[in-house]
């Protein structure tokens, strides 16, 4: 699967507007230029197997709406590949991200202020500040009806009007609600997201779903780990481990949904957490398991764009031998962009049938080398990668890089140049 925000995807270049990073932003490209990026994404992921898309901001009136992301839908079912919506349960906007929609999550919360989260101190929960165009936002308390029933009203709204392959639902990760009865709904402690309240509105959303859409996919985020957290009294933050209690909530998600989880502190290049047996997955409730990292992007503190295939070897390895399914990466960034173009390639390689142990040399000999120049090439390209880790090598490899590209067919240059442009942006200037 890959894994996109509206307003950072950026498949279509020389087009103004197009932004690096960020949630909560403004949409600043041109409407076509939406439907062209989100095109080109879909017919490349239909042509090398990619099956999902996740799209967060999907719906927007500026960029379309609903008859913008209708065309996307026929694109997405020509190609064989499932355009997910991203939506927000209780954050992040809903189903209609932003626009004048009743089914926009915010335009529901300022007709019924009194149904919005409030924090210890009985304040509403906002996430963003409104300041340069970005959104200011507020969280829906789930313990309310109003809130359950404007979800599965909106859910069910969606699949009726768009031919969507799924969804990718969260409950948000940006503050929960403390009233009265949410503090007593719960029995456990939270950080900024609850487990609690993705066992509340999970079953909710599917219910909603599949009474429109039997088939679709479902896909319930964790922002968690599966690996137990090393101290069991504390919620964990974005992308720890899980709670002693997760287990019990995992047992209230809907049957044979995607459960997703994240690894980033997990697998190189950070390692930072053990990941050990206990963190296998189960298949209980026929649920299968995605696993996704923020390769490529600024998100999780990488580069956007940033070569990655040897850290995804490792996330997919690790991630078969612990019951998972699927693997979820960034899909923001133009293939045009060799590093973006060899990550999304070795997605669709590891674990298939052609690399079913996901094996970096079997990639690099069966995919990397005839785009590179060679197998040697192929690992040299990965090597003079890492060199943004040891700026003072850079000036050496570039020597090295720049003489190659004289000596290559015109498409391994062009994927070489882009490396040492890469490169080159880790040095600093010099005067003269």
């Amino acid at each position: 699967m890959f894994w996109t925000w509206d307003h950072s995807t950026e498949w279509v270049l020389n087009r103004p507007g197009a932004q690096t990073m960020g949630a909560l932003n403004p949409y600043t490209r041109h409407p076509e230029t939406f439907v062209e990026d989100y095109t080109r994404l879909l017919r490349w992921c239909g042509r090398h197997g990619v099956d999902a898309v996740v799209v967060w901001g999907l719906l927007r009136d500026s960029h379309g709406g609903i008859e913008a992301a209708r065309r996307l839908c026929d694109v997405a079912r020509r190609q064989g590949v499932r355009l997910l919506c991203g939506v927000g349960l209780n954050a992040y906007g809903g189903v209609f991200y932003e626009g004048d929609s009743p089914y926009s999550l915010e335009r529901h919360l300022e007709r019924h202020p009194e149904l919005c989260a409030v924090d210890e101190a009985g304040n509403k929960v906002v996430h963003g500040s409104g300041v340069s165009g970005r959104r200011r936002e507020h969280n829906a308390c789930p313990s309310l009806a109003g809130n359950q029933d404007f979800a599965v009203e909106s859910l069910r709204w969606l699949f009726q009007t768009l031919p969507l392959g799924g969804v990718q639902v969260e409950t948000g990760d940006t503050g929960v609600c403390r009233c009265k009865r949410c503090e007593t709904r719960r029995r456990h402690p939270v950080s900024r997201f609850s487990w609690e309240d993705m066992a509340l509105m999970y079953p909710l959303a599917a219910s909603a779903i599949r009474s429109v859409a039997p088939d679709a996919w479902i896909v319930c985020e964790t922002y968690s780990h599966p690996e137990p957290h090393p101290e069991p009294e504390k919620p964990p933050n974005f992308g720890d481990g899980k709670p002693p209690w997760a287990d019990e909530c995992l047992r209230e998600f809907p049957r044979l949904v995607f459960v997703q989880w994240v690894c980033d502190k997990f697998v190189k290049p950070k390692s930072s957490m053990l990941w050990t047996r206990a963190g296998t997955v189960s298949a209980e409730g026929g649920r299968r398991h995605v696993m996704r990292a923020h390769f490529g992007t600024y998100w999780e503190g990488g580069y956007r764009g940033e070569l990655a295939i040897d850290w995804l070897a490792e996330m997919v390895q690790r991630s078969i031998d612990h019951g998972f399914d699927a693997i979820s990466i960034i899909g923001e960034v133009s293939p045009q962009q060799a590093g973006a173009e060899l990550n999304y390639l070795a997605l669709a390689n590891y674990g298939s049938t052609s690399n079913p142990r996901a094996e970096l040399e079997v990639f690099l000999r069966d995919v990397a080398s005839p785009l590179l120049g060679g197998l040697g090439r192929a690992r040299d390209f990965l090597r003079y990668a890492r060199l943004s880790q040891n700026p003072k090598q850079i000036p050496a490899a570039l020597r090295d890089i720049h003489a190659l590209c004289g000596r290559l067919a015109l498409e391994p240059a062009q994927r070489w140049v882009w490396l040492a442009n890469y490169l080159g942006s880790f040095l600093e200037s010099q005067p003269g």
